[in-house]
């Protein structure tokens, strides 16, 4: 039977954590009114170390698993691949070392209203446990985003649900593949006028970023001016 509901968590050199992150969703999953209706796509991009071992061992186990590859590592082309590759008509994002089960349930709920449902750690009731440091970058770059690109939600990066149907044609549209992509993706839904929702989350650091906050910030400036210039010449 094909899924109605797609579940996509692009991983990258997760051998620490991903086997019993795996499991624990599984299990959360298969608990939920949607049990027999999703399947989980798991967009492995370049690991170097046993993260495709342990997926392939997962995928062994669980019918509803699917591995999808790519050669390098790319955040942004893992999502841009799995949607692609969704057979859902929704897709719920979710990172290795951050997923919600609460938040899969509320967005499935909302996604006959709305085409985008965004898991924010800035609305009202959203609990934003990670470092101090890591709260203002994400505070800092959600203003640039209201400033720059008049955007009009609190959060860009993280849990979402998205009508496959909708965001396909902006996905194409994309030009970034670094950790801003999801970020273009919310900024051209908005743009193109689609219906955003953002619902509250809570979130705790549950392993240091891979790429250090300060060594980030200019390839971020790079894309965002990509992301404008793309924009400004779509007039």
């Amino acid at each position: 039977m094909t899924p109605r509901i797609s579940v996509l968590i692009p991983i990258y050199n997760e051998e620490a954590l991903l086997a019993a992150t795996l499991t624990a969703l599984l299990e959360q999953l298969d608990k939920t009114p949607w049990r027999s209706e999703y399947e989980l796509i798991l967009c492995e991009n370049g690991s170097t170390d046993g993260t495709l071992a342990i997926a392939q061992a997962v995928a062994r186990q669980w019918q509803t698993v699917r591995i999808e590859r790519l050669p390098t590592p790319s955040y942004g082309g893992a999502l841009r691949h799995g949607i692609a590759s969704a057979r859902g008509q929704v897709v719920v994002i979710f990172n290795a070392d951050f997923w919600d089960i609460d938040f899969f349930q509320r967005a499935l709920r909302l996604c006959d209203q709305f085409d985008v449902v965004i898991g924010s750690k800035q609305t009202r009731g959203a609990h934003d446990r990670r470092p101090r440091l890591r709260r203002l970058i994400t505070r800092a770059f959600n203003e640039l985003l209201r400033i720059g690109f008049g955007y009009a939600g609190t959060d860009t990066h993280g849990l979402k649900a998205l009508r496959v149907a909708a965001v396909k044609p902006l996905v194409a549209a994309c030009r970034t593949n670094n950790e801003i992509f999801d970020s273009e993706l919310i900024l051209r839904a908005q743009r193109a006028g689609l219906r955003l929702c953002e619902i509250p989350v809570a979130v705790e650091e549950k392993r240091a970023a891979r790429i250090g906050l300060i060594r980030r910030i200019p390839r971020t400036v790079i894309d965002l001016f990509a992301i404008w210039w793309s924009l400004r010449s779509e007039d």
